[in-house]
């Protein structure tokens, strides 16, 4: 009686809190986690299976030792280092996960049904099912990654290559985040590749998908950088086009459709994933490996609870949201073009300042030297700055508004051209800046013009940089 109740209180607590002890207690490397054709929980030894039924264990003992032979002849041990469990519409499958050897479930037993080799050309590689043919997308072997897509023809019990139309071929790359959308589209996630010196991996943040229909690349843009994991050793687990990753604290539900992915965590959620095996989803449950003390269980968490309060929910874009930066552009462009500008006008303003006469209200400027005026020398200059030359009769009338005799007028009009000529031989150093001739058009009238540089007035650097 205390057995079976024992036995009761067992299930019920395995039950409630969502985990199942293993039947197996050895090491890791004696069997595969997987999901079978009919969407049940095994566990594939080399001798027979485990089958998850009502939160008991069914054993399913192989009636020959055929595949362990043929397990045994590859040479290399049974575990998810070297194997996994895939499964298309109808049928589970046993692949190396290089690319080599292939087993297909057959009623209870495991047959062989390749004619390769264990070549490990595809280690890491992504693998995945389209009209029920297994594929391969990337993985690493032979000291490199690969940038194409292999699959399992069984016709010639061979691999063979995806032979591609694209003229966009994305780096090589193994451990990437996958999955085939309903439409025909392989999306690549991330996944690991070397460095440029060869002397680590690192993980890519690059999103694009292969069209399996039109056979070609498509780059879709940049990881959007809130994503912590960008690698996985398995194909993700999904229902409909919502694929489900689980990370250490959080569960991550990426949406192809909508192009987004969620992260839902909650306080003290810790998830003990034991991430050398894969994750499966089985009537919207989350079945898992966590590792506790060294000894795995299998979990399961209810994805309808995810939209439960217990959760925080996050979204954000796959693709890292390119901002509109036309008027960034524009901006750059019209400050570019003013410091431009202003750079160039402050060059033509120095030269203004240094190659010509300049004067204002009450100073004359010439190059770093000036000298004040009076008011009259101003008017003189302002006037001989906009003609060629003055007349006598024109000077006379700026120096003063008086009626004197001719001669009076003569003298007054050499003493006021010998004091501009004074001041501008401290500018200048000529003698005689300004010279009495007779007028080009008419030789009986005298005229005064300069011989030096022409006046100008002396503009402000912010009139002369506005001015075309």
């Amino acid at each position: 009686m205390k057995k079976i109740l024992s036995f009761l209180f067992f299930l019920i607590f395995n039950f409630i809190s969502g985990q199942i002890n293993l039947p197996v207690f050895d090491s890791v490397t004696n069997f595969l986690f997987a999901k079978s054709e009919n969407d049940k929980i095994n566990l594939i030894t080399k001798n027979g299976i485990f089958e998850l039924n009502n939160q008991s264990w069914d054993y399913y003992k192989f009636q020959t030792k055929s595949f362990k032979k043929e397990i045994g002849k590859i040479g290399v041990e049974f575990s998810h280092k070297e194997y996994l469990s895939i499964q298309n519409s109808k049928d589970q499958f046993i692949v190396s996960i290089g690319g080599g050897p292939v087993f297909k479930r057959v009623k209870n037993e495991y047959i062989r049904i390749d004619n390769t080799h264990l070549h490990r050309n595809q280690v890491w590689g992504s693998f995945f099912t389209y009209n029920d043919k297994i594929h391969i997308y990337g993985g690493y072997g032979f000291w490199s990654f690969k940038d194409y897509i292999t699959f399992f023809d069984s016709n010639i019990k061979q691999w063979d290559i995806v032979y591609n139309e694209s003229e966009y071929i994305p780096k090589g790359r193994g451990k990437a985040i996958s999955f085939v959308s309903n439409d025909s589209k392989l999306f690549i996630i991330g996944g690991t590749t070397i460095s440029k010196n060869a002397l680590y991996n690192k993980d890519n943040d690059d999103v694009f998908y292969f069209d399996l229909i039109e056979k070609k690349f498509v780059h879709i843009g940049k990881l959007a950088t809130p994503l912590v994991s960008k690698h996985t050793l398995f194909k993700l687990p999904s229902i409909n086009d919502n694929a489900f990753l689980m990370e250490k604290d959080s569960i991550v539900k990426f949406d192809f459709n909508r192009m987004n992915f969620t992260s839902y965590k909650k306080n003290n959620f810790n998830i003990n994933i034991d991430n050398k095996f894969p994750t499966y989803i089985i009537d919207e449950n989350l079945y898992f490996m966590s590792l506790e003390n060294e000894k795995n269980a299998l979990e399961s968490i209810n994805l309808n609870s995810l939209d439960s309060s217990d959760f925080i929910s996050s979204s954000f874009p796959i693709i890292e949201q390119k901002r509109d930066r036309s008027f960034e552009v524009i901006l750059i462009s019209v400050l570019g073009f003013l410091f431009f500008w202003i750079i160039l006008k402050l060059f033509l303003y120095k030269d203004h300042l240094k190659g010509l006469l300049l004067f204002d209200d009450k100073i004359i400027f010439f190059k770093n030297k000036s000298i004040k005026a009076t008011s009259t020398e101003i008017n003189f200059i302002s006037d001989l700055s906009n003609n060629n030359f003055i007349s006598a009769q024109q000077i006379n009338k700026i120096i003063s508004s008086k009626k004197y005799s001719k001669s009076h007028l003569t003298s007054i009009r050499n003493n006021f051209i010998d004091k501009i000529n004074s001041k501008l031989y401290h500018l200048t150093g000529e003698k005689q800046s300004i010279i009495e001739t007779k007028n080009p058009y008419d030789n009986r009238i005298k005229v005064y013009k300069t011989n030096i540089t022409y006046f100008k007035p002396k503009t402000s650097f912010i009139k002369f940089l506005f001015k075309f």
